[in-house]
């Protein structure tokens, strides 16, 4: 885990070298989150409608068909847990249905390419990068007590695409899809007994070995640096 979170801060402050030394492009951008988890099968596995902001910079060449580029995000990630209405077979107590959902607040660090191509007067493109996270905070409701179980460092990988459209010279729009599928586990669970609220009955939970899964849609703003050599 060391070794993977040093290499994501080596490409970072190499790509901080190639920026300083070229035009650059940077920008805000953020939108809705589908957050999923799959806990062995239990209790469903319902998505997460959250949200992401992330802040960019990216190297832009003169041709600007491909760049590299490092991102500082915060996401929140996890998935939504669905209970039926149920009867307590023992007090006749009757339990609505409900929703409950396990958040995940983590802050990203990743560096990455991306391959661009002309698509009329706008810009489409697709990517790859590696991605290193470190959880803030979580409210996992139904299963406080378990906080013991979360992972605080993570690494996973990032795709997308998408496209870039000017406005200006120096500033334009961008639409960003991206799948982020997490390689390491957010929460690790050994097998334990549970007294179910809802049901009035003791259950036992498999082992849970938890990681993420986010699909992200983005809207944001691209504003260029341009560097002109004079001779």
């Amino acid at each position: 885990m060391r070794k993977f979170m040093v290499f994501i801060v080596g490409i970072l402050i190499s790509s901080a070298g190639i920026v300083s030394a070229q035009s650059y492009a940077f920008g805000l951008k953020g939108g809705p989150t589908i957050g999923l988890q799959r806990w062995n099968n239990y209790q469903g596995n319902d998505p997460l409608i959250a949200y992401h902001v992330v802040s960019f910079i990216e190297t832009a060449g003169e041709q600007d068909q491909g760049s590299i580029y490092a991102e500082l995000g915060y996401h929140v990630k996890g998935r939504t847990v669905h209970f039926n209405s149920s009867v307590n077979p023992l007090t006749g107590a009757t339990f609505e249905a409900r929703n409950f959902q396990l958040k995940f607040n983590n802050i990203s660090l990743s560096a990455g390419a991306k391959k661009k191509f002309p698509l009329g007067t706008n810009q489409a493109y697709y990517s790859l990068a590696i991605r290193g996270e470190y959880n803030l905070s979580a409210d996992l409701e139904i299963y406080e007590g378990f906080e013991a179980g979360i992972n605080k460092v993570l690494y996973g990988l990032t795709l997308g695409g998408g496209f870039e459209f000017p406005f200006s010279e120096l500033l334009g729009g961008l639409i960003d899809i991206r799948f982020s599928p997490d390689l390491s586990r957010q929460i690790f669970i050994p097998p334990f007994e549970w007294d179910n609220p809802f049901t009035g009955r003791y259950e036992q939970i498999r082992e849970q070995s938890i990681k993420n899964i986010a699909f992200e849609i983005s809207l944001g703003l691209r504003f260029l640096h341009k560097i002109i050599y004079i001779e």
